[in-house]
């Protein structure tokens, strides 16, 4: 028997140990085996591994298995089960190729909360033009975990996510323009374009919604987003001219 074998035929045993620190150092060890029937068991591993540990250590392994691993990674993302799914998504998060866009963009959409947080971050590793309208479709969606998750994905995204962010803010669902204007604070200085249509937010008929363009305004930073503070503080609105006059000595 040769060594490869022997390493893979050990692998193969210890990767399904009962004890949880074996499949973890077998995971580990299978970064450097890389035979396809290691690649193989690994994927095969994402959706059956209740460890949180050790699914870890298995995407870290796909991912230094590179390319050879990329194809049975996203057929993953089609299984009727979720964890797969949802595992696929994290491990071509690591990966950030723009080629993987149409497999993603189907997860982005997932009814399944887990699937489509780790899909977020997949897709906008990519760094593609092609995905910001499919992740702004999402604004409003979910709890407040998977909205924070929309959100630190359009941050990854940046200036390259802006102007969907800027129209939907004008959307007609006031949970997605609350979602728009906390994601462009996210963004921070890049979305310093949108201060002309945060201003209008700030006279929102929904409070949450104009208290969100407010501390936006106060996040992307500009000349324009500080007349625009300017302004909330002659108003004398309460409590909005309030946070405005926080958030501009704090800049100060």
């Amino acid at each position: 028997m040769n060594t490869t074998h022997s390493l893979v035929t050990q692998f193969a045993t210890c990767i399904t140990h009962p004890e949880r620190d074996v499949r973890l150092r077998a995971a580990m060890d299978a970064g450097t085996l890389h035979d396809p029937q290691v690649t193989d068991i690994l994927v095969s591993r994402l959706g059956v591994e209740e460890d949180s540990r050790v699914r870890e250590i298995l995407t870290w392994a796909l991912v230094q298995h590179g390319d050879a691993a990329v194809p049975a990674v996203l057929a993953l993302l089609g299984s009727e089960n979720p964890l797969e799914r949802r595992q696929a998504a994290h491990v071509l998060s690591k990966i950030g190729d723009p080629s993987h866009v149409p497999y993603l963009l189907p997860v982005v959409a997932d009814e399944d909360a887990d699937v489509a947080i780790k899909a977020y971050r997949a897709a906008a590793s990519t760094g593609s033009l092609e995905v910001v309208q499919p992740l702004v479709a999402r604004l409003g969606d979910g709890d407040a975990g998977q909205r924070d998750a929309l959100s630190n994905a359009m941050q990854q995204l940046g200036e390259l996510g802006v102007d969907a962010l800027m129209a939907a803010l004008s959307d007609s669902d006031s949970a997605v323009r609350l979602h728009a204007a906390e994601a462009i604070a996210q963004v921070g200085e890049d979305a310093e374009p949108a201060a002309g249509a945060l201003a209008i937010r700030v006279d929102d008929e929904d409070p949450e919604v104009a208290l969100a363009a407010v501390m936006a305004l106060g996040a992307i930073g500009g000349d324009a987003a500080a007349a625009a503070l300017s302004d909330v503080i002659t108003s004398g609105r309460q409590p909005l001219a309030a946070v405005a006059r926080r958030l501009v000595s704090a800049a100060a």
